[in-house]
Protein backbone atom coordinates (compact mmCIF):
# COMPACT_ATOMS: atom_id res chain seq x y z
CA UNK A 1 0.00 0.00 0.00
CA UNK A 2 1.18 2.96 -0.55
CA UNK A 3 0.25 6.61 -1.87
CA UNK A 4 -0.09 6.37 -6.32
CA UNK A 5 -1.93 9.92 -6.88
CA UNK A 6 -0.61 12.79 -4.60
CA UNK A 7 -1.71 16.52 -5.00
CA UNK A 8 0.38 19.39 -4.04
CA UNK A 9 -1.11 23.17 -3.75
CA UNK A 10 1.41 25.99 -4.34
CA UNK A 11 0.17 29.47 -3.81
CA UNK A 12 3.45 31.50 -3.08
CA UNK A 13 5.99 31.58 -5.43
CA UNK A 14 8.51 32.22 -2.53
CA UNK A 15 7.88 28.97 -1.14
CA UNK A 16 7.34 26.54 -3.97
CA UNK A 17 10.55 25.16 -4.33
CA UNK A 18 10.42 23.74 -0.67
CA UNK A 19 7.19 22.75 -1.21
CA UNK A 20 8.07 21.35 -4.65
CA UNK A 21 10.76 19.46 -3.51
CA UNK A 22 8.84 17.65 -0.81
CA UNK A 23 6.10 16.64 -3.23
CA UNK A 24 8.71 15.47 -5.57
CA UNK A 25 10.03 13.01 -2.90
CA UNK A 26 6.90 11.97 -1.94
CA UNK A 27 6.33 10.77 -5.52
CA UNK A 28 9.69 9.20 -6.17
CA UNK A 29 9.31 7.44 -2.68
CA UNK A 30 5.73 5.63 -3.73
CA UNK A 31 6.32 5.71 -7.55
CA UNK A 32 2.70 8.25 -7.75
CA UNK A 33 1.83 10.65 -9.98
CA UNK A 34 1.88 14.31 -8.64
CA UNK A 35 -0.74 16.68 -9.76
CA UNK A 36 0.30 20.41 -9.20
CA UNK A 37 -2.09 22.75 -8.40
CA UNK A 38 -2.38 26.66 -8.33
CA UNK A 39 -5.85 28.82 -7.72
CA UNK A 40 -6.01 32.34 -9.28
CA UNK A 41 -8.31 33.74 -6.48
CA UNK A 42 -10.96 36.28 -7.63
CA UNK A 43 -11.23 39.45 -6.12
CA UNK A 44 -13.22 40.91 -3.53
CA UNK A 45 -16.40 42.84 -4.19
CA UNK A 46 -18.64 44.03 -1.89
CA UNK A 47 -22.27 43.94 -3.32
CA UNK A 48 -24.08 45.81 -0.80
CA UNK A 49 -21.50 48.94 -1.68
CA UNK A 50 -22.83 48.92 -5.11
CA UNK A 51 -19.22 50.25 -6.86
CA UNK A 52 -18.80 49.01 -10.36
CA UNK A 53 -15.17 47.54 -10.75
CA UNK A 54 -13.85 48.15 -14.40
CA UNK A 55 -11.62 45.64 -16.02
CA UNK A 56 -8.35 48.13 -15.48
CA UNK A 57 -8.86 47.18 -11.97
CA UNK A 58 -9.18 43.98 -12.55
CA UNK A 59 -6.57 42.88 -14.90
CA UNK A 60 -3.14 43.46 -12.56
CA UNK A 61 -4.54 41.32 -9.82
CA UNK A 62 -4.74 38.37 -12.97
CA UNK A 63 -1.68 39.24 -14.31
CA UNK A 64 -0.32 39.22 -10.99
CA UNK A 65 -1.29 36.12 -10.36
CA UNK A 66 -0.78 34.47 -13.57
CA UNK A 67 2.54 35.41 -13.58
CA UNK A 68 3.13 33.79 -10.19
CA UNK A 69 1.44 30.23 -11.78
CA UNK A 70 3.95 30.80 -15.15
CA UNK A 71 6.96 30.21 -12.56
CA UNK A 72 5.69 27.89 -10.48
CA UNK A 73 4.62 26.00 -13.16
CA UNK A 74 8.09 26.02 -14.52
CA UNK A 75 10.14 24.90 -11.62
CA UNK A 76 6.56 21.89 -11.51
CA UNK A 77 7.95 20.99 -14.79
CA UNK A 78 11.59 21.09 -14.96
CA UNK A 79 11.62 19.51 -11.14
CA UNK A 80 9.28 16.58 -12.27
CA UNK A 81 10.98 15.82 -15.67
CA UNK A 82 14.52 15.96 -14.65
CA UNK A 83 12.95 13.33 -11.70
CA UNK A 84 11.21 11.29 -14.59
CA UNK A 85 7.91 11.73 -12.33
CA UNK A 86 4.31 11.01 -13.55
CA UNK A 87 2.66 14.53 -13.28
CA UNK A 88 0.31 16.93 -14.25
CA UNK A 89 -0.52 20.67 -13.62
CA UNK A 90 -4.06 21.74 -13.02
CA UNK A 91 -4.71 25.68 -13.13
CA UNK A 92 -8.11 27.06 -11.98
CA UNK A 93 -9.49 30.51 -11.38
CA UNK A 94 -11.82 31.16 -8.37
CA UNK A 95 -14.63 33.52 -8.64
CA UNK A 96 -14.32 34.89 -5.26
CA UNK A 97 -10.70 35.34 -3.19
CA UNK A 98 -11.23 31.74 -0.87
CA UNK A 99 -8.94 29.25 -3.03
CA UNK A 100 -10.19 26.40 -0.57
CA UNK A 101 -13.73 25.57 -2.38
CA UNK A 102 -11.25 24.30 -5.78
CA UNK A 103 -8.67 22.85 -3.58
CA UNK A 104 -10.84 20.64 -1.70
CA UNK A 105 -12.43 19.15 -4.89
CA UNK A 106 -9.48 18.51 -6.62
CA UNK A 107 -8.38 16.94 -3.33
CA UNK A 108 -11.45 14.12 -3.12
CA UNK A 109 -9.63 12.11 -5.24
CA UNK A 110 -6.27 12.22 -4.55
CA UNK A 111 -4.10 9.52 -1.64
CA UNK A 112 -2.36 12.49 0.09
CA UNK A 113 -2.45 16.18 -0.31
CA UNK A 114 0.24 18.51 0.33
CA UNK A 115 -0.09 21.98 1.07
CA UNK A 116 2.10 24.31 2.99
CA UNK A 117 1.95 25.77 6.29
CA UNK A 118 0.30 29.47 6.12
CA UNK A 119 2.08 32.18 7.57
CA UNK A 120 -0.36 34.44 9.46
CA UNK A 121 1.59 37.24 9.67
CA UNK A 122 2.58 37.91 5.54
CA UNK A 123 0.05 35.65 3.84
CA UNK A 124 -3.59 37.25 2.46
CA UNK A 125 -6.45 35.74 4.17
CA UNK A 126 -7.79 34.36 1.74
CA UNK A 127 -4.21 31.98 1.27
CA UNK A 128 -4.47 31.53 5.63
CA UNK A 129 -8.02 29.65 5.07
CA UNK A 130 -6.53 26.72 3.33
CA UNK A 131 -5.18 25.06 5.37
CA UNK A 132 -7.80 24.88 7.69
CA UNK A 133 -10.49 24.46 5.13
CA UNK A 134 -9.18 21.73 3.40
CA UNK A 135 -8.02 19.60 6.34
CA UNK A 136 -12.04 19.71 7.94
CA UNK A 137 -13.42 18.86 4.32
CA UNK A 138 -11.76 16.79 1.98
CA UNK A 139 -11.33 13.50 3.57
CA UNK A 140 -8.09 13.02 3.05
CA UNK A 141 -4.61 12.96 4.94
CA UNK A 142 -2.62 16.33 4.52
CA UNK A 143 0.92 16.78 4.70
CA UNK A 144 1.53 20.18 5.65
CA UNK A 145 4.72 21.54 5.19
CA UNK A 146 6.60 24.76 7.30
CA UNK A 147 6.69 27.68 5.76
CA UNK A 148 10.32 27.87 7.26
CA UNK A 149 13.44 25.80 6.79
CA UNK A 150 14.41 22.48 4.29
CA UNK A 151 13.75 19.23 4.35
CA UNK A 152 15.77 16.50 3.77
CA UNK A 153 14.16 13.47 4.95
CA UNK A 154 10.47 13.24 6.04
CA UNK A 155 9.30 10.15 7.82
CA UNK A 156 12.42 8.18 9.02
CA UNK A 157 11.75 9.13 12.35
CA UNK A 158 7.95 9.41 12.90
CA UNK A 159 5.83 11.08 15.93
CA UNK A 160 2.36 9.72 16.31
CA UNK A 161 0.08 12.03 18.83
CA UNK A 162 -2.16 9.52 20.04
CA UNK A 163 -5.41 9.70 22.32
CA UNK A 164 -7.83 7.18 21.57
CA UNK A 165 -9.91 9.85 19.53
CA UNK A 166 -11.35 8.82 16.09
CA UNK A 167 -9.57 11.72 14.03
CA UNK A 168 -6.47 10.27 15.75
CA UNK A 169 -6.89 6.88 14.56
CA UNK A 170 -7.37 8.16 11.23
CA UNK A 171 -4.19 10.07 11.27
CA UNK A 172 -2.04 7.05 12.18
CA UNK A 173 -3.37 4.61 9.62
CA UNK A 174 -3.68 7.27 6.60
CA UNK A 175 0.16 7.31 7.56
CA UNK A 176 0.55 3.38 7.53
CA UNK A 177 3.09 3.88 4.06
CA UNK A 178 5.53 6.25 5.73
CA UNK A 179 5.12 4.60 9.17
CA UNK A 180 6.54 0.96 7.11
CA UNK A 181 9.50 2.88 5.56
CA UNK A 182 10.03 4.98 9.12
CA UNK A 183 13.69 3.36 10.96
CA UNK A 184 11.76 4.84 14.11
CA UNK A 185 7.96 5.24 15.53
CA UNK A 186 6.97 6.64 18.41
CA UNK A 187 3.09 6.68 19.86
CA UNK A 188 3.07 9.30 22.17
CA UNK A 189 0.21 10.01 24.40
CA UNK A 190 0.38 13.58 26.41
CA UNK A 191 -1.59 13.59 29.72
CA UNK A 192 -2.18 16.40 32.17
CA UNK A 193 -3.04 13.87 35.59
CA UNK A 194 -1.92 10.30 35.90
CA UNK A 195 -5.10 8.10 35.11
CA UNK A 196 -6.18 5.84 38.23
CA UNK A 197 -5.92 2.87 35.43
CA UNK A 198 -3.91 2.10 33.14
CA UNK A 199 -6.54 2.67 30.28
CA UNK A 200 -4.35 5.97 28.99
CA UNK A 201 -1.13 3.88 28.85
CA UNK A 202 -2.68 0.37 27.12
CA UNK A 203 -4.44 2.14 25.07
CA UNK A 204 -1.35 3.40 23.14
CA UNK A 205 -0.09 0.00 23.62
CA UNK A 206 -2.83 -1.69 21.64
CA UNK A 207 -1.80 1.01 19.18
CA UNK A 208 1.64 0.45 19.25
CA UNK A 209 1.22 -3.54 18.41
CA UNK A 210 -1.14 -3.02 15.56
CA UNK A 211 1.39 -1.11 14.00
CA UNK A 212 3.69 -3.63 14.97
CA UNK A 213 2.12 -6.23 13.40
CA UNK A 214 2.48 -4.33 10.19
CA UNK A 215 6.48 -4.52 11.06
CA UNK A 216 6.69 -1.00 11.85
CA UNK A 217 9.67 -0.43 14.43
CA UNK A 218 7.41 1.38 17.38
CA UNK A 219 7.30 2.07 20.85
CA UNK A 220 4.72 3.78 22.51
CA UNK A 221 4.68 6.03 25.72
CA UNK A 222 2.62 7.97 28.25
CA UNK A 223 3.60 11.31 29.66
CA UNK A 224 1.85 13.08 32.18
CA UNK A 225 3.01 17.36 31.88
CA UNK A 226 0.37 19.60 33.85
CA UNK A 227 2.19 22.62 32.44
CA UNK A 228 2.27 22.29 28.71
CA UNK A 229 -0.58 22.40 26.24
CA UNK A 230 -0.96 19.45 24.38
CA UNK A 231 0.25 21.44 20.97
CA UNK A 232 3.21 22.33 23.24
CA UNK A 233 4.10 18.81 24.82
CA UNK A 234 3.86 17.34 21.06
CA UNK A 235 6.21 20.18 19.35
CA UNK A 236 8.57 19.44 22.94
CA UNK A 237 8.46 15.68 22.11
CA UNK A 238 9.29 16.29 18.68
CA UNK A 239 12.27 18.30 19.25
CA UNK A 240 13.39 15.85 22.11
CA UNK A 241 13.09 12.56 19.89
CA UNK A 242 14.86 14.04 16.90
CA UNK A 243 11.58 13.43 14.80
CA UNK A 244 10.69 14.59 11.19
CA UNK A 245 7.58 13.98 11.25
CA UNK A 246 4.56 14.42 13.24
CA UNK A 247 1.28 12.30 12.64
CA UNK A 248 -1.93 13.56 14.56
CA UNK A 249 -5.48 14.02 13.98
CA UNK A 250 -6.51 17.13 13.59
CA UNK A 251 -9.76 19.12 15.49
CA UNK A 252 -11.18 16.92 17.13
CA UNK A 253 -13.20 19.75 19.09
CA UNK A 254 -14.76 21.98 16.63
CA UNK A 255 -12.72 24.69 14.60
CA UNK A 256 -14.86 27.12 16.32
CA UNK A 257 -14.30 25.99 19.60
CA UNK A 258 -10.33 25.92 19.03
CA UNK A 259 -10.54 29.09 17.39
CA UNK A 260 -12.24 31.06 20.47
CA UNK A 261 -10.69 28.55 23.05
CA UNK A 262 -7.39 27.54 21.35
CA UNK A 263 -6.74 23.79 20.95
CA UNK A 264 -3.82 21.60 19.51
CA UNK A 265 -4.67 21.32 16.09
CA UNK A 266 -4.71 25.29 15.65
CA UNK A 267 -1.22 25.54 18.22
CA UNK A 268 0.59 22.87 15.76
CA UNK A 269 -0.98 24.88 12.45
CA UNK A 270 0.74 28.19 13.73
CA UNK A 271 3.95 26.86 14.88
CA UNK A 272 5.28 23.65 13.67
CA UNK A 273 8.64 22.69 13.16
CA UNK A 274 8.57 19.79 10.91
CA UNK A 275 6.36 18.78 8.62
CA UNK A 276 3.13 16.93 10.20
CA UNK A 277 0.34 15.07 8.70
CA UNK A 278 -3.31 15.10 9.81
CA UNK A 279 -6.08 13.39 9.34
CA UNK A 280 -9.53 14.89 10.73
Amino acid sequence: MGYKTILVHVSNLDRSKEILNVAVMMAKKYDAHLIGLFVVPGIQIYPSAGIYIPSEVLLPHKKYYFKQAEKIKSLFDKTTKSEGISAEWRQFESHIPNLSQIVIDNAHTADLVILGQADEENDDANIREVPGDVLMECGRPILMIPYSGSFATIGDHILVGWNGSREAARAAFDALPLLKSASKVHVHWAVATKSDTDERTLLGTDLAATLARHNINVSAETEVNPDLSDGDELLSYVAQRGADLLVMGGYGRSRTREFIFGGATKHILNHMIVPVLMSH
